[in-house]
């Protein structure tokens, strides 16, 4: 699996899965003025209604990364997902576009659930700091930054139906067309990172 960036970064902490976000853009995320129209949204917030102009100037430009790095037809099934599948969709759109959350997934969430015990908090951030060993951009984020990073991330793991509290859990209550999407474009990695496989 391809994720968008080789770069790490924290930029994932400016919104988590952005559900509701993604929920508004629906009438314009497939228009071909997109990335325009997306602009516009910045000044104007007539979609995702997000208070502060500060706080779209940084969720936008995730939105934008995340609509870019998964392919365009991604969004029409999106839109014809259950709420719980639409969820779990959004946390694939997650591993696809940011390198550090596909890593922390793969490194310590799999192994978590394949041994059965519990996803601590101390667990990532122990990841993220043997990541900072290796990695400059890593080692200079705060402490603070490192905590956003891991709080998003298992948010999104809930928000996702991946976790109940601690516990990793396989996702309850989705069809399986949801899956075959996955299977159909050859994205099965997906399945592994849901637990299903």
């Amino acid at each position: 699996m391809q994720t968008n960036t080789t770069e790490y970064n924290s930029s994932f902490t400016a919104g988590g899965l952005l559900y509701q976000e993604f929920i508004a853009l629906e009438s314009i995320i497939n228009d071909i003025h997109f990335p325009d129209l997306i602009d516009k949204e910045e000044q104007e917030n007539q979609f995702i209604a997000i208070k502060t102009l500060s706080a779209r100037k940084r969720i936008i430009p995730q939105i934008k990364l995340r609509v870019k790095t998964v392919h365009p037809n991604f969004w029409n099934e999106f839109y014809t997902w259950t709420e719980k599948e639409q969820k779990l969709g959004l946390f694939y759109v997650i591993l696809k576009t940011y390198r550090l959350i596909f890593e922390i997934h793969w490194e310590v969430t799999l192994k978590k659930f394949k041994t059965g015990d519990l996803l601590e908090p101390y667990s990532i951030k122990m990841f993220i700091d043997e990541l900072s060993s290796k990695n400059e951009e890593i080692a200079n984020w705060s402490e603070k930054t490192i905590d956003k990073v891991n709080s998003r991330y298992r948010k999104a793991l809930n928000d996702a139906g991946l976790m109940n509290n601690k516990r990793l859990i396989i996702p309850q209550g989705i069809q399986e067309n949801f899956w075959n999407y996955f299977k159909i474009n050859n994205e099965n990695w997906f399945l592994e990172a849901c637990f299903m496989i």
